[in-house]
């Protein structure tokens, strides 16, 4: 698997913890997906795709879940059609 970023950009994630919607930068690339706060370049978080169990379809909203054993994070962008590039993306990326 490449280290090689395949999709960059923002979007926003409802927190563990603060259930606000927060934007987030995510990178994804052929192991993991990690999301970063503000200018920072060290990720505040990062799922390893080989832990990734499902990723849902959108809903209305373009909201989709990514569910792994530990965590369930709730992602949406800023329109259905972004939420599907990036679920797709995850998808390919997770069976290549």
């Amino acid at each position: 698997m490449s280290l090689q970023t395949i999709k960059e950009g923002h979007l926003y994630k409802k927190g563990k913890i603060n259930k606000d919607w927060r934007q987030r930068l995510f990178v994804l690339n052929g192991k993991r997906l990690s999301y970063f706060k503000g200018g920072n370049h060290s990720p505040a978080g990062t799922v390893e795709l080989k832990d990734i169990r499902n990723v849902t379809d959108i809903v209305e909203d373009g909201t989709f879940q990514i569910k792994t054993p530990d965590r369930v994070y709730d992602i949406r962008g800023d329109t259905k059609e972004m939420s599907q590039e990036w679920v797709d993306a995850i998808k390919e990326a997770i069976s290549a």
